[in-house]
This record gives C-alpha cells, sequence and structure tokens, in this order.
C-alpha cells in the first residue's frame, strides 16, 4: 500500500527534465527575440540613413537644377514602418510561445518580461521615427 503511494506520488511530480527543457527553450526564445531586437534597431536606422541622405542628395541637386523626382523618401518610410510591423508580429508570436511554455510547466505566464519591455520599446521608436520621417518631408 505504501509502495502505491509513492509510485502515484512520483507520477504527479513534475519530471525536472522537462522543466529543463522547458527553461532551455525559454531562454532560446528570448535570445532570437533580442537577435531580431537589434536586427530592427539597426534597419530603422537604415531607413533613417537613406531617407535623410536621399534627401541631402536632392536638396543639392535642386540647387544645381539637375532635380528628379523627389519619390525616394518612400524607401525609408517604407523599411521603418515594415521592420516595425515586422517586430510588432514577431513580439505577438514571442508571447504566445511564452504562454504555451508555462502551460506545459503547469504555471502562469509571465506579466511582464524584460524582453517584452525592450521590444515595446523599440516599437514605439519605430512608430516615432516613422512619423517624425513623415512630418520632416
Amino acid at each position: 500500500m505504501a509502495t502505491e503511494a509513492i509510485r502515484n506520488q512520483a507520477e504527479q511530480d513534475v519530471d525536472p527534465r522537462v522543466d529543463l527543457a522547458v527553461l532551455r527553450t525559454e531562454l532560446a526564445a528570448d535570445r532570437t527575440m533580442l537577435a531580431w531586437l537589434r536586427t530592427a534597431l539597426a534597419l530603422i536606422g537604415t531607413g533613417v540613413a537613406f531617407d535623410k541622405g536621399v534627401q541631402l542628395l536632392h536638396e543639392r541637386r535642386l540647387a544645381s537644377g539637375t532635380a528628379l523626382v523627389h519619390g525616394s523618401h518612400v524607401v525609408g518610410l517604407s523599411l521603418t514602418a515594415i521592420v516595425t510591423i515586422l517586430l510588432a508580429v514577431l513580439l505577438w508570436q514571442y508571447r504566445r510561445k511564452q504562454v504555451e511554455l508555462a502551460r506545459i510547466k503547469g504555471a502562469y505566464p509571465p506579466a511582464f518580461s524584460p524582453t517584452t519591455a525592450a521590444s515595446l520599446v523599440v516599437i514605439l521608436l519605430g512608430v516615432a521615427v516613422f512619423w517624425v520621417l513623415t512630418l520632416s518631408n
């Protein structure tokens, strides 16, 4: 009888290997999201640099009288907008994965993680940069 009670208790306990596997998966998801954040910041900066560089070239061509159509502003805006939208989608997928991993562990998903906070900051930065670039031309 005592052996059966011990066996039932052991079946109810969570296997530590599952906890470690979930932890490794959570850390891998965090690293992946942070890599996306780094890439998004670089692409937003590239969009700003491209937009301002084209604007400077256009102003110089206007001064010299060889100006072309002022349509290159779209590239910088598009790059910033696409990266910001992509990052928002990635954050949504990241949060879904956190909920799924918490369910596997039998715990509640974290309400707010540092990776989520950093992602929201970069998304807000992307929206602000897009807004500023739109108003600047």
